[in-house]
């Protein structure tokens, strides 16, 4: 097998996991990424949020706006500053989200099944490699 076929193949399985997540939440990955990184309770300020994770302004406002129609997150105005505005979670999403992280969990578990215990730790350490290099190449993004 070439290195096209193997990329080709964990593209597939990356891709088979999105649309399994899709069909259950009804999520997009962009919306369940959007939703996993406002989970904590710490609410962050929608521009500080699409700059700290590289999203268009325009894009976000068009995730936000789906999740805030199916009752996952909510924008609230500062007091203090009106043009401020921050983004939470609501309980619903934060239940979507753990159960998101179950199953990423699994998944990754069932991914590295079939590994003994110095394959799996060789796995992991390769591809922290990979994604430090890549993140460092494209300017970390």
């Amino acid at each position: 097998m070439n290195d096209f076929n193997i990329l080709h193949q964990l593209i597939h399985l990356f891709k088979r996991k999105e649309d399994q997540q899709l069909e259950r939440t009804g999520l997009s990955a962009k919306e369940l990424y959007v939703l996993e990184h406002i989970r904590e309770d710490k609410p962050w300020r929608f521009n500080d949020f699409a700059e700290n994770y590289r999203i268009k302004p325009s894009t976000l406002t068009g995730i936000i706006e789906r999740l805030e129609k199916k009752g996952l997150v909510s924008r609230q105005r500062d007091q203090a500053d009106r043009k401020a505005v921050y983004l939470f979670i609501t309980l619903q999403g934060k239940e979507i989200v753990e159960k998101h992280i179950e199953e990423d969990q699994l998944f990754f578990s069932s991914m590295l099944a079939g590994l003994d215990p110095h394959e799996k730790i060789q796995f992991i350490s390769l591809v922290k490699r990979i994604t430090e290099s890549t993140r460092l190449s494209d300017g970390g993004n």
